[in-house]
């Protein structure tokens, strides 16, 4: 990415680089004399703001994402994640597993026990071998998630899965050691998902930490430490220098600080009339938030639900007509009765009357269907008929991009907020729980962040409890459950998967001169929730 950005860009953000390091003796917390000794000091988020504004990035670090920005030049488009670090220093954190440390726990506790019984190092990994194999694999299989559900994210869902023109990079500033001549070296890396089918295992880092171990992949060598579940990569910092620049200290940095204090917090006979410091306020181009609200994807016991929603598709009931399922059962069986075992056909159908003629009530009831399903398409499975393994797959699921997403306790949601959405949008009429409006008066724009991906939307269904796309609604479950949660055909959405995603929330926001909706993917601490926060009852 870095030799092929234009040269003005890479220079002003060079110079706004050199500009912040400059002022190190302003932070080093020594005398004059030791500041010239110093390292120089590079602040991540001016670091972010500063790639932006020299190359017109957009930024990606909110919600769920990976990256940091994105940038596109000669239609190419460069998902980045930016770091700054000593150019002396070792591994960086990449990744952290808080929610899987328990479910990592027995595996963890098997290592230690092993570990026991050995007297070194190599006795250590050669007990412990295909233990760190197991593990290194799930935390590459959760690593590899994480970054298909950002590049899904930031990507939209108008581009195709696998776009030669989208690639994913490492942007660093190492700035040099102390009593070395202060320098900050640019770096570039990969920002590869792990080849798990490379994965081999290097080993503990010592025999007093036998649950921390090194892998790789033949790309990057990664560092597992358990007292906090974090992945650690090797940047190789040497090896992917691309650039270097020289730092000069200013020689009063303090005088400069002053500087600009004189011009932000101007002296009293120095200030501006009111006129012109309004008129210099018109230049900043934000936008101003109108409404913004945010939920949970979980429920209040923090459990997806299971048959609606996200996981419509794995609804057991069938909107079809009791005569129609009796037809649809017919037909399949019918179908492959000359191809398929009498007992395994017979078996089959008794399956299918049982799941579609039968009302069910309780959600005990619902389980039991689910497990009749699974039981259903593992026969079919074992026939090795693909035909009848898709058929059966078709009659006993609803569309596998069925999705819609929900607003909690929508009836209260409209009436404390009537112009969300639009004006009277999930106005009921009276005495019942049905939508004044037509479907096409209950339309808007839903922007996705920070793709900017447009869907036309609308809100649907008793009490307005709905947002479903108003054309194709595959364009939303086969995005959102696909790429976003990258779920596998027919795979429910749970709450294990918004963990390891670290998604479980939705943030809605207008913004003020516009009607459109944009929605964004989050994490939402519950214990210390956001603005807008809507709780669940």
């Amino acid at each position: 990415m870095w030799k092929d950005l234009p040269l003005n860009q890479k220079e002003e953000y060079k110079r706004l680089i050199l500009a912040f390091a400059s002022l190190t003796g302003m932070f080093a917390q020594k005398s004059a004399e030791e500041d010239l000794d110093a390292a120089p000091i590079i602040n991540s988020k001016f670091q972010e703001t500063a790639f932006q504004k020299s190359f017109g990035a957009h930024a990606e670090d909110i919600g769920n994402t990976s990256y940091d920005v994105s940038v596109q030049h000669n239609g190419e488009k460069y998902l980045v994640g930016i770091k700054t670090f000593g150019i002396a220093s070792g591994d960086q954190k990449i990744a952290q597993f808080k929610a899987k440390h328990d479910e990592w726990s027995e595996i963890l506790e098997k290592i230690k026990v092993n570990a026991r019984k050995a007297t070194d190092k190599e006795e250590i990994n050669s007990l412990n071998k295909e233990l760190y194999m197991l593990l290194a694999k799930r935390i590459a299989k959760i690593r590899n998630a994480r970054i298909d559900s950002a590049r899904a994210n930031i990507r939209g869902f108008l581009v195709e899965v696998n776009d030669n023109h989208v690639h994913s990079v490492y942007h660093v500033l190492m700035p040099s050691s102390k009593n070395e001549d202060p320098k900050i070296f640019v770096g570039e890396t990969s920002y590869d998902k792990i080849d798990i089918d490379s994965i081999s295992i290097i080993g503990c880092t010592g025999k007093n930490n036998p649950t921390n171990f090194f892998f790789t992949d033949g790309n990057h060598t990664y560092k597992y430490t358990s007292a906090d579940s974090q992945l650690h990569m090797n940047f190789d910092n040497r090896n992917i220098v691309c650039d270097e620049w020289d730092v000069k200290y200013a020689d009063d940095a303090h005088a400069i600080f002053g500087k600009i204090a004189d011009i932000v917090y101007p002296k009293a006979e120095e200030l501006l009339d009111e006129e012109e410091v309004d008129s210099s306020c018109n230049n900043i181009d934000e936008r101003e938030i109108d409404e913004t609200y945010c939920w949970t994807i979980w429920n209040k016991n923090h459990e997806t639900e299971l048959y609606s929603g996200f996981n419509s598709f794995f609804g057991t009931g069938s909107k079809m007509g009791k005569s129609q399922r009796e037809q649809r059962i017919n037909k399949l069986c019918s179908k492959y009765e000359e191809y398929i075992e009498y007992d395994i056909l017979y078996e089959i159908r008794q399956g299918l009357n049982k799941f579609l003629l039968e009302s069910v009530s309780t959600m005990d009831e619902k389980a039991q269907k689910v497990r009749l399903r699974e039981y259903l398409v593992g026969l079919a499975k074992k026939t090795g008929d693909f035909d009848l393994r898709k058929d059966l797959y078709k009659t006993l699921y609803r569309p596998m991009d069925e999705m819609y997403i929900p607003i909690p306790d929508s009836a209260q949601f409209h009436k404390a907020h009537p112009n969300f959405f639009g004006p009277d949008f999930g106005k009921v009429k009276e005495g019942t729980s049905k939508l004044e409006l037509s479907k096409e008066e209950r339309r808007f724009n839903l922007v996705f962040e920070p793709s900017g991906d447009v869907l036309p939307a609308y809100i649907t269904q008793d009490n307005g409890k709905a947002i479903e796309s108003a054309e194709k609604q595959s364009y939303l479950g086969e995005w959102i459950l696909r790429g976003v949660f990258q779920l596998d055909e027919y795979e429910p959405l749970t709450s294990k998967r918004l963990e390891e995603l670290n998604i479980n929330g939705l943030r809605f926001t207008k913004y003020r001169g516009s009607n459109d909706i944009h929605i964004e993917f989050i994490w939402i601490d519950e214990d210390n929730p956001p603005t807008g926060f809507v709780h669940r009852r």
